[in-house]
């Protein structure tokens, strides 16, 4: 059985536990974003979350700041928490999945395709340059993420800019009229920009073996740390070709298959 525990911790200002109420042990929170738990209704719509204050939010902390989260696992009197570190805005985007009842649902098959590593076994020349042309599809990522950020700072800069003039002159242009709707345009643009850069770009490691692997899985998948691993099941030296049909297995938990009767013929 695991438990998730929503208690996080950046010392100072940077304390996400202050998103929660103070209504048990593992939930704890603040003033500043009653946001990630208080965005959703009593309905619980994604519609009704203050998409502005989201956005606000995930920019108040730096891109490189880091949060601890904290995951326990085991049952009973036989507890074990196991510290991660995260990109504060990414440890702000697991706490409003879990205040909202949807988003919840999709959380736990989430959170691995966020985070997740891939193992692969074995290591050699062959295998690693695969590897690293299918790892490529993951580091594009980071071209986008450098122009949806100049594009989000351009927007930015020029909302602030028309929130002055509006300011100053409420009454004598037509666009001030529209400018809760470009802001909450801009806001979903960063909320986007920030969630595809949670996205784990350098997935791939090689394991020693696949006992390596198997151990490794099932430690990180309690911290959402582990997605699959490979298995290439012809042993070749760097020496060798490849062999025209290239034969491996995927391994993951079993949280994320189907399991045989679900998959059968019917």
């Amino acid at each position: 059985m695991l438990n998730f525990s929503l208690t996080s911790f950046c010392g100072g200002r940077n304390d996400l536990s202050r998103y929660f109420n103070k209504t048990t042990s593992t939930n704890t929170t603040s003033s500043k974003a009653e946001g990630s738990q208080t965005r959703a209704t009593s309905d619980q719509t994604l519609f009704d979350f203050d998409w502005n204050d989201l956005a606000t939010d995930l920019l108040s902390y730096n891109e490189s700041q880091m949060c601890q989260r904290s995951y326990a696992s085991g049952s009973g009197n036989i507890m074990q928490v196991v510290m991660v570190n995260r990109s504060c805005r990414c440890v702000l985007f697991d706490q409003v999945f879990n205040s909202n009842d949807i988003l919840k649902q999709f959380s736990k098959l989430l959170r691995p395709i966020l985070y997740g590593k891939i193992y692969y076994h074995p290591s050699n020349i062959h295998y690693d340059n695969i590897i690293k042309q299918i790892n490529q599809t993951f580091e594009s990522l980071d071209e986008l993420l450098r122009l949806f950020r100049q594009i989000e700072n351009t927007f930015q800069s020029t909302i602030e800019i028309f929130q002055i003039v509006c300011d100053l002159f409420p009454n004598s242009l037509s666009f001030c009229k529209q400018l809760q709707t470009y802001k909450i345009s801009i806001s979903l643009f960063t909320i986007l920009t920030e969630f595809i850069a949670c996205l784990e770009r350098n997935r791939f490691i090689a394991m020693n073996s696949e006992l390596d692997m198997v151990y490794a899985g099932q430690n990180k998948s309690v911290t959402n740390n582990f997605l699959a691993a490979i298995e290439f099941m012809d042993q070749i030296s760097n020496n060798e070709s490849l062999p025209k049909h290239i034969r491996y297995k995927i391994r993951m938990t079993l949280d994320y298959v189907d399991n045989t009767f679900q998959t059968e013929d019917r």
